[in-house]
């Protein structure tokens, strides 16, 4: 679902499936559980929790794991991402 120029106060809202143009979100929790993409353009954010779910939080969960559990070719793995994120790249 497309929502635009939309206020959100003291809600918690699905972002999996839907996209957010110029809105505003106060007091809210944002839940992605990693169904499906979303996206946010011009949107501002005051006091948001920001929570992973179901699928989402399954991929946290594995990435921590190699992290901290598959010596340093895990760590460099999880750390090579991070550094792709931060340069905006998409392969992960």
């Amino acid at each position: 679902m497309k929502f635009e120029n939309k206020s959100f106060k003291n809600e918690t809202i699905d972002i999996d499936f839907n996209s957010f143009i110029n809105c505003q979100f106060e007091n809210c929790t944002l839940v992605f559980r990693g169904f499906g993409p979303f996206g946010m353009d011009g949107c501002s954010f005051t006091n948001v929790n920001w929570s992973m779910a179901a699928a989402a939080a399954n991929t946290l969960n594995f990435m921590a794991g190699i992290y901290h559990g598959a010596g340093e070719g895990g760590k460099n793995l999880i750390e090579t991402t991070f550094i792709n994120i931060r340069k905006g790249k998409g392969n992960y």
